[in-house]
């Protein structure tokens, strides 16, 4: 009985010591998770604010209120740093633009949400200075925006995804949606974020005039034009 008693004993210290050691083990991550964002929200700003060049690790763990030690430990250089900013803004815009292809609703509606999204990034002073930094910094060094884009290009994204599953609800007449993505894409940029990297913003009066003349426009393209046969009671 002894013997039993003083195993069950044991078996409750190891378990016990089990849980403690997850627990533990949990915060540190969620400590870890915490300090990770904080030097990425500080590193967008430093380098929204001084440019890419500019920008110090230094100045980045004093904003982020950790040591330059923390920082590295994270990110072993810059250019690192740099990317995994480039991948959460990335990763951010792609949420932003998660619209999925609803056929109960127009396509008018739908394409008029996906503009909506590039205004709100236009609209966001971080996000507007971030996409001017990622500019200079790709001009100066093409290698970067190779790297950027070889990490985002293997998975569809949802405006083609759109596309898609447009084109085969019969909605739209389209023979290959990335290239029809890309179309509308770019008239999005040419419409609202070059405009406003340039120029500063946006005149808010002309916008949805402007977004409107944009989606007939890509419509008049794509939307498919329905036979007499195919006509609902033809």
């Amino acid at each position: 009985m002894l013997i039993y008693t003083t195993r069950c004993s044991l078996s409750i210290k190891f378990k016990d010591g089990a849980e403690m050691k997850a627990k533990d083990t949990s915060i540190k991550k969620r400590d870890t998770s915490a300090k990770r964002k904080s030097i990425l929200d500080a590193a967008i700003k430093v380098f929204c604010d001084e440019g890419y060049d500019s920008a110090s690790m230094d100045r980045i763990a004093d904003i982020a209120g950790a040591s330059k030690r923390t920082v590295y430990n994270h990110f072993p250089s810059k250019e690192e740093l740099f990317q995994a900013v480039l991948d959460q803004f990335g990763q951010e815009m792609h949420t932003l633009k998660l619209i999925p292809y609803d056929a109960a609703r127009t396509l008018e509606e739908q394409l008029s949400e996906f503009a909506d999204a590039e205004i709100a990034v236009v609209n966001d002073p971080t996000w507007m200075g971030l996409i001017k930094v990622l500019l200079a910094v790709f001009i100066r060094a093409p290698e970067l925006a190779q790297k950027a884009m070889s990490r985002h290009a293997t998975s569809e994204n949802s405006i083609t995804a759109w596309m898609r599953s447009a084109t085969l609800d019969g909605k739209l007449s389209i023979e290959d949606p990335v290239m029809a993505a890309r179309v509308f894409s770019a008239m999005m940029g040419g419409a609202f974020t070059w405009p406003a990297v340039y120029s500063g913003g946006l005149n808010p009066q002309i916008i949805p005039a402007l977004k409107k003349e944009l989606i007939d426009t890509f419509l008049s393209r794509y939307r498919k034009v329905l036979t007499v046969d195919e006509h609902p009671g033809g």
